[in-house]
């Protein structure tokens, strides 16, 4: 995680201190997690970190653990043409688009897999952690990881340049349990 300096003009206010900025917001997201009895993990320094602090944060107070039906849900809008299923990532216009293994690593930062299909410029909800049904041909229990334009599979990329990033693990034929990863560059 990236240290970036305290603004000076903050007065303690008998708290710990974050950074104002990305990473002091990651930073505070992950002591609420770790204080609600949550597992803390390594997020990126970016909006889409901040979001996957935040479904951490709100698994670790509800108490709901990874077997749970609860799934995590974000209305946002879509970027392009996406289909039911489509593995997507956060632009920095606020906009999902399909996430890929090549590409820069935020492209490969998986949010999460479309619920439904929508048009560019539409209001998609995405299932950032939680069950997606309505897929096919999975293979029960594979993990699948992150492909080309928004697609997964039980095979891992391999070579350098691309980005190894888990999407989740298949429950039925049909039904994802979507639990994105950290992407890792291959070298």
């Amino acid at each position: 995680m990236t240290t970036e300096p305290l603004n000076p003009s903050v007065l303690p206010l008998y708290q710990d201190r974050y950074a104002e900025n990305t990473s002091g917001i990651i930073a505070a997201i992950t002591a609420c997690i770790a204080a609600a009895g949550g597992t803390v993990v390594s997020y990126p320094s970016n909006t889409a970190g901040i979001i996957q602090a935040l479904i951490d944060l709100r698994t670790a107070i509800s108490g709901a653990g990874p077997a749970s039906d609860v799934s995590t849900l974000i209305p946002v809008t879509a970027g392009e043409s996406l289909g039911v299923g489509d593995a997507v990532y956060m632009e920095i216009d606020g906009k999902v688009y399909k996430a890929r293994n090549t590409g820069t690593r935020e492209q490969a930062n998986v949010l999460g897999l479309a619920r439904d299909a929508a048009a560019p410029e539409a209001t998609v909800v995405i299932v950032a952690r939680g069950k997606i049904d309505g897929l096919v041909g999975l293979t029960v229990g594979g993990e699948y990881f992150l492909g080309m334009n928004g697609t997964y599979s039980v095979t891992p990329p391999l070579g350098g340049g691309s980005y190894l990033a888990m999407v989740g693990q298949a429950i039925s034929a049909t039904r994802l349990d979507v639990q994105p990863q950290n992407p890792v560059l291959l070298t």
